[in-house]
C-alpha cells in the first residue's frame, strides 16, 4: 500500500499541483491537516476512498499493485469503521434534533402565555403618606388609557379612578398602612376595577403592593385580568 508522501505526489502529479495547500483544497481539508497526515503516516479513510476512486478514473495512471491479503482486510475494516462511525453520528444528529423540535414543541405555548403576562405587567410607585403616585411604567396608555401625565403627580387612591366597590376597602388599607407602628414593610395582594381613561368603562386588574412603611413608598405590579384569562389555553 502507498504510503502518504506517495499518495500527495500522486495527487500532485496528476492534477499538476506545486503546493502541499493545493494538496489541502483537494481533499477538502486545512494545510495542517496535510502535514498531521506526513507527521502521523495516516490519512483518513474518507480520503484514501477519494484518492482511489478518482485514480481509477486516470487511464494513464499505472493500475495499482493488488494489495496483499493482510492490507485488504485492513482497508475494509477502515472503510467498514468510518461508515459506522458516520451512521452513528448521523443517528446522534438526527436524535438530537427531535429533542429540539420536542422541547421547542413543549415550551412554545407557556413562552406565549410568560411574554403575555409581560407585556401586560404595569408598574406605578407612590407614597404612603398622602397616596400621590411618583413614577409609572408598562403601557398604561394601551392598557388603561391613561399617559404619565394623568398619573404621575395625582392620587392613586381616588374616587374618580377606583370602582366605588373597592374605593373603602383602599381606602382602610390606607389607613391601615400610616398607622401601622413596628411594620417595616409589608406585602398583599387585591382585585381591583379601575376606570380606563379613554372609555370610562372598568378594568379588572390583579395587584400586588409592596409598601416600605419606613421610605413610606409603596410600589404596585397591576395586570389586566380579563385579558390574561381570556389567552388560549396550552395543549
Amino acid at each position: 500500500m502507498k504510503s502518504v508522501q506517495e499518495i500527495i505526489s500522486d495527487v500532485m502529479g496528476t492534477h499538476g499541483f506545486r503546493h502541499k495547500y493545493q494538496v489541502a483544497e483537494y481533499f477538502g481539508v486545512t494545510p495542517q491537516a496535510v502535514s498531521t497526515w506526513l507527521t502521523t503516516g495516516a490519512i483518513p479513510s474518507k480520503h484514501i476512498l477519494k484518492y482511489q476512486s478518482e485514480s481509477s478514473l486516470h487511464t494513464h495512471q499505472p493500475v495499482p499493485a493488488p494489495l496483499s491479503e493482510k492490507d485488504a482486510v485492513q482497508q475494509q475494516r477502515a472503510v467498514i469503521d468510518y461508515l459506522i462511525a458516520e451512521n452513528v453520528h448521523l443517528k446522534n444528529e438526527i436524535a438530537q434534533l427531535r429533542q429540539d423540535i420536542s422541547n421547542i414543541r413543549s415550551t412554545r405555548g407557556k413562552n406565549d402565555i410568560i411574554e403575555k403576562v409581560n407585556a401586560e405587567s404595569l408598574f406605578m410607585t407612590g407614597n404612603i403618606s398622602d397616596g400621590v403616585i411618583t413614577d409609572i411604567s408598562g403601557d398604561w396608555n394601551k392598557l388603561m388609557g391613561y399617559s404619565m401625565g394623568d398619573l404621575v403627580g395625582h392620587r392613586y387612591d381616588r374616587e374618580d379612578l377606583i370602582h366605588p366597590d373597592e374605593f373603602q376597602r383602599t381606602q382602610r388599607h390606607q389607613q391601615t398602612l400610616k398607622s401601622s407602628e413596628g411594620i417595616k414593610e409589608t406585602r398583599f395582594s387585591t382585585i381591583q376595577r379601575w376606570k380606563h381613561g379613554k372609555t370610562g368603562q372598568y378594568v379588572l386588574l390583579s395587584m400586588v403592593w409592596y409598601a416600605n412603611i419606613e421610605k413610606d413608598t409603596v410600589d404596585i405590579v397591576a395586570k389586566p385580568i380579563d385579558s390574561f384569562m381570556a389567552a388560549p389555553a396550552i395543549d
